[in-house]
């Protein structure tokens, strides 16, 4: 008998009363909202496409499908009062900020069901996923067909019997979606034949109802599960602990999964708490009393990666893939430079091995968190002669520019990040939820044009991606819409991946495109614009974002550089851009439209108030457009009675500014000047381990950015790399 995976929640749900229902959303136009119907889509996800295809509509349409699951997922898990000794009537002690309060008590149901979830995902990572080859060896990647790699012969064979649970499932596709992370892990822990296979869409999606939209597998692939990983199918049915090896000692230590406090204040909810999915982890170890904390653990994980490369002969992270993403071998040239700066962390390491040793043994305790280790490393890259050991006696005894973004990349595999993976995937599933959420607002899915919208979105995607490989110097920022096609082909890594090499801009070398998983907020803003811009000049004056917003309004207004556009496309852009609010097919919600794509959106520590940053003239123009952009909108509102926003329906009446009231967990949260291009207000740095929503760009931090980002440079040619 099929059972689902949230059985356990179900039958709590029906004792709950009507006004704590779990799938409580922001407040509907309509009072008498009707239910959806089931959905009627007959997808083909079993035939491959041609090679030049970058990603399918049924794929598209798959992806929405399990977006909807993990939207309803969340909904649940975040609404269960009680869950992790975690209670709705804490927020009734704030009710000046009531909404805030009840907003950061869900949330933190969900960063400790995400952590758990994690928790899964690595063991069946390493126990329920099939090895294609042994771990990648020093030797690997120094023989001159290391590229060859990425073409494995091997497919794992995948059927409603053998796949995951949800929240497993939910972390696999988080990690997907970033690409040259998830290769990096695939190729160190030797799973290929995963990265090639790609995310099962077939599979999946025939264990999706398409009436109650939940996943179900059988009972037998249940018990399967169980049975092969000693975990229970549903994470709440798994132990209140998580076991934790003591740097010193070596004991395994059972410490609770959390235990939260809310705290005296709004602002500080939960930054207390001391379990090990909370911001305060420490616990005495039972055997030794020495002190467990994340700082300790992280400078453990560094020790094991360093005695595995010191004794086994593996690479450090982060030295798997050259500057571009790309594996590459030494191509029988003992100094190709590309080669020497991607190996330079682990010979580094390897050649300050023996103190590296003795500075991290967990027994002396003379190293306590990370920034300790980059301060100890600091020091050894200004010794000469490590570096010249390092090169092999080859190369110059001076620093590198290249060599320098090889090391930090490496180090970022540790400064906010417990899991034994290139990034931290409790963050990476936090992100993404803005993402999943945005997708079940618009819900594209129960619309009756849903296939011909997922043909418009990839024809415009592809525009997207051809902007993206002919401009490697800047960042283009997708709309909602874009997003869904480029995460979707992300989630097929071969296919992706050979489509990014194989079209690389003539004079340069081959780029993996990432998914930038962190992004300064202002950045974000403004590669956004000039996406824009770009898109118009490869459209002929199309409109990038067809969203009625204040925000996108603003990037459509011409300035100086659209004037070097002849002036009949910036006309049509113009005239185009004004028929958008006439239009049937536009939502006057702009939650419902796909402006730009903000889910990686963080704030940098040292700028984390909006007070404190820099007047730009980029920020000062974009604040000037956006006030424009709202006088207009006001106007309409008085000629023809629509809402401020730009609805079109004068029966609904006035509409919010959604820029100033953003919904968290479905409750209404003021934001003083929030725009789409902004961090998520969901998203509480307090809540979590490791800071999902931040990075700290301070000089002298160790910093939490992403891979390979910290260092910017960007490429003049095949040969050459300018530095700013």
């Amino acid at each position: 008998m099929a059972i689902t995976t949230d059985d356990k929640l179900e039958s709590k749900e029906t004792q709950r009363p009507q006004s704590q229902s779990p799938h409580e959303r922001p407040p509907s136009y309509s009072a008498n909202e009707a239910e959806q119907p089931p959905l009627e889509l007959k997808l083909d996800l079993g035939s491959i496409p041609p090679s030049v295809t970058t990603v399918t509509r049924d794929q598209c349409i798959a992806h929405l499908k399990f977006l909807a699951v993990l939207a309803d997922l969340r909904d649940v898990i975040s609404s269960d009062d009680g869950l992790f000794g975690i209670f709705d009537s804490e927020a009734d002690r704030f009710p000046d900020s009531l909404n805030e309060a009840r907003a950061r008590i869900r949330e933190k149901r969900w960063a400790v069901y995400v952590a758990r979830a994690v928790h899964r995902y690595t063991t069946w990572w390493s126990v329920g996923l099939p090895r294609s080859r042994q771990m990648a060896t020093i030797g690997d990647l120094e023989s001159a067909n290391y590229g060859d790699i990425v073409r494995c012969d091997t497919l794992v064979a995948w059927s409603p019997e053998n796949l995951p649970p949800l929240d497993i499932l939910m972390v696999w596709h988080s990690h997907s979606l970033n690409p040259r992370s998830f290769l990096e892990d695939c190729i160190r822990y030797g799973k290929m034949s995963t990265w090639r296979t790609g995310f099962p869409w077939k599979v999946i999606d025939s264990c999706i109802d398409n009436r109650t939209m939940e996943y179900r597998v059988s009972e037998e692939a249940q018990q399967l599960f169980e049975k092969k990983l000693q975990f229970k199918w549903n994470n709440l049915d798994n132990p209140p602990v998580k076991e934790v090896e003591c740097p010193r000692c070596k004991k395994v230590n059972a410490v609770p999964w959390t235990e939260a406090r809310f705290g005296e204040t709004v602002a500080n909810a939960f930054r207390f708490g001391d379990g090990y999915a909370d911001n305060n982890f420490e616990k005495k170890c039972l055997n030794c009393q020495h002190i467990i904390d994340h700082g300790r653990l992280k400078v453990a994980k560094f020790r094991r990666d360093l005695q595995a490369t010191l004794q086994q002969n593996l690479p450090m992270p982060g030295s798997f893939t050259n500057l571009y993403g790309v594996p590459e071998g030494s191509q029988a040239t003992k100094n190709n430079p590309r080669f020497t700066s991607m190996m330079f962390p682990t010979r580094l390491v390897k050649a300050t091995g023996k103190d590296l040793s003795s500075f991290t043994d967990g027994r002396v305790d003379w190293c306590q968190n990370i920034d300790q280790l980059r301060e100890r490393l600091e020091e050894k890259l200004r010794d000469r002669t490590y570096i010249f050991s390092a090169n092999g006696g080859v190369n110059t005894k001076i620093l590198k520019p290249t060599e320098k973004v090889h090391f930090r990349r490496m180090m970022s595999r540790y400064w906010d990040n417990l899991d034994p993976f290139a990034l931290d995937l409790v963050g990476a599933v936090v992100r993404q939820g803005t993402f999943v959420e945005k997708m079940d607002q618009i819900d594209w899915l129960h619309s009756p044009a849903v296939f011909e919208t997922m043909d418009r979105i990839i024809k415009k995607y592809e525009v997207f991606f051809k902007i993206m490989l002919d401009n490697p110097n800047n960042m283009a920022v997708p709309t909602l819409d874009v997003d869904l096609a480029w995460h979707t082909h992300q989630l097929s890594p071969p296919r992706y991946y050979n489509h990014s090499i194989s079209n690389a801009k003539p004079n340069c070398m081959p780029i993996f495109i990432d998914h930038d998983d962190k992004v300064d907020e202002e950045k974000l803003s403004d590669g956004f614009a000039w996406t824009s811009k770009m898109y118009r000049r490869a459209t002929d004056g199309g409109i990038y974002s067809e969203c009625t917003c204040w925000y996108c309004e603003a990037t459509r207004t011409p300035d100086l550089y659209d004037r070097l556009i002849a002036v009949g496309s910036v006309s049509r852009a113009r005239d185009a851009a004004d028929q958008l609010h006439s239009r049937p097919d536009i939502s006057s919600d702009p939650n419902k439209n796909p402006h730009i794509s903000a889910h990686n959106a963080i704030r940098p520590a040292s700028l984390y108030a909006p007070t404190a940053r820099p007047n730009t003239i980029q920020l000062l123009r974009l604040k000037s457009n956006y006030q424009k952009a709202a006088r207009r909108a006001e106007k309409r509102a008085g000629k023809d009675g629509r809402a401020r926003s730009g609805s079109k329906s004068s029966d609904r009446g006035p509409v919010a500014d959604p820029y100033y009231m953003p919904y968290a967990y479905g409750y209404p949260i003021m934001v003083p000047y929030y725009a789409p291009y902004m961090a998520d207000p969901c998203i509480n740095s307090d809540t979590y381990a490791c800071n999902p929503g931040c990075m700290n760009i301070t000089v002298g931090a160790a910093g939490n950015c992403c891979a390979g980002t910290c260092s910017k440079f960007f490429l003049r040619d095949s040969r050459s790399i300018e530095w700013f």
